[in-house]
């Protein structure tokens, strides 16, 4: 058989048969890359810290003699690439850091830098220069929806969570009434004032059982009876006795969290009616709503009420009987709403309704005082919420 060399050339292969032919035969081209030997190896010295510029040697470990004699090797491709990656890593750590704390001190900014309280302590000031770049938006306004604290930056977000804003000073005798009967006095109000402000079907615009069931039978049959009326009386306020509760109309609004804000207080004092001695319990409570329309958690608003009056105890039925309860208290629309049908319904102004309350619905003003002059009901802008 003759040999490879001298004979015809061979049939056709693949090109991985072709180069294997040519490296065994030894016609292959100079290779593109030589893996040093063992020895070559240990003879090349070892990346060291101080080839990196600004990398000190690590304490107790001195930089590795070079043998006498040693030729200077240069790094090989594979540490210059070590190196290189070492460097952009080192970099791109650097600019995350930066990032971190650039995003870090915008949110701090907005947080604690949006608002400045007043002298009194009533109400914080809306801050010109944030205003000036953000105009009405608050600092949920950035992401979507409400903030994970929708009264984050308001006073009421020191206030107390529902029904825990309403406590009764300690009992004492008040006039010819005993501490045992302001105290029961005071528990009953406190009842007629979650019923009133804190009952959910109520404020979802339902009928408002709670509250029909802690008043006297007189009172509660003009409670009902009054609840559909439209219009407004002579003092401008609406003839509708829903005005006696908190209810947003059926269908304007949905809770956005699960917390209203409450702030106020109740007091105790003897008074005498047409000759009757009247224990007298005067309220003066303010609430936050943080709502929303239905199936819209990006268009919210926050709505500031007020519940003042008083509840007067006396035996209104049976003079030997028990003090029986007579509210006097009304719920008072004070921002955050729209003037809307007179109806007794509380009608929530939203950003997205183009009203000038509705854009400043979500700035803090003095709607968080309960230092207000008694409310007409009639129905007026106010400057937000």
């Amino acid at each position: 058989m003759p040999d490879g060399a001298d004979g015809p050339d061979p049939a056709p292969l693949d090109e991985l048969d072709r180069e294997l032919r040519e490296l065994t035969e030894g016609r292959a081209g100079d290779p593109l890359f030589l893996e040093p030997s063992a020895a070559e190896r240990a003879k090349a010295a070892p990346v060291r810290t101080e080839d990196v510029p600004g990398v000190p040697d690590a304490p107790g470990f001195p930089a590795a003699p070079t043998a006498p004699g040693a030729p200077d090797v240069p790094a090989g491709p594979r540490a210059v690439h070590r190196r290189r990656l070492r460097r952009g890593g080192r970099l791109a750590a650097a600019l995350l850091a930066v990032a971190l704390l650039l995003v870090g001190g915008v949110l701090v900014w907005l947080r604690f830098g949006h608002t400045a309280t007043s002298s009194d302590g009533s109400a914080p000031v809306p801050d010109t220069a944030l205003g000036s770049i953000l105009g009405t938006i608050a600092p949920g306004d950035l992401f979507a929806g409400a903030s994970a604290d929708p009264f984050l930056g308001t006073p009421a977000n020191d206030w107390a969570d529902g029904a825990a804003g309403i406590v009764a000073p300690p009992a004492e005798p008040v006039g010819g009434f005993t501490a045992a009967q302001v105290a029961a006095a005071y528990a009953t109000t406190g009842e007629l004032v979650v019923a009133a402000s804190l009952d959910k079907p109520t404020l979802l615009g339902g009928q408002p059982a709670a509250l029909e069931r802690l008043l006297t039978a007189r009172q509660r049959a003009a409670f009902t009876a009054g609840l559909g009326a439209h219009g407004v009386g002579k003092d401008g306020r609406p003839l509708s006795t829903r005005s006696w509760v908190a209810s947003f109309a059926p269908g304007t609004a949905q809770l956005d969290s699960g917390v209203i804000k409450v702030s106020g207080t109740m007091n105790a004092v003897a008074v005498t009616e047409s000759g009757r001695q009247v224990l007298r319990v005067e309220v003066n409570y303010s609430f936050v709503y943080a709502v929303e329309p239905p199936h819209n958690t990006t268009d919210w608003s926050r709505v500031v009420t007020r519940q003042d009056g008083s509840v007067d105890f006396a035996r209104w039925d049976d003079p030997h009987g028990a003090l029986e309860p007579w509210d006097k208290t009304v719920v008072d629309p004070l921002s955050g709403v729209a003037c809307g049908p007179a109806d007794g319904y509380i009608h929530p102004a939203y950003p997205s309704n183009g009203s000038i309350t509705a854009e400043q619905s979500r700035l803090v003003i003095r709607p968080y005082s309960r230092a207000l002059p008694a409310a007409t009901g009639a129905c007026a802008g106010t400057a937000g919420s």
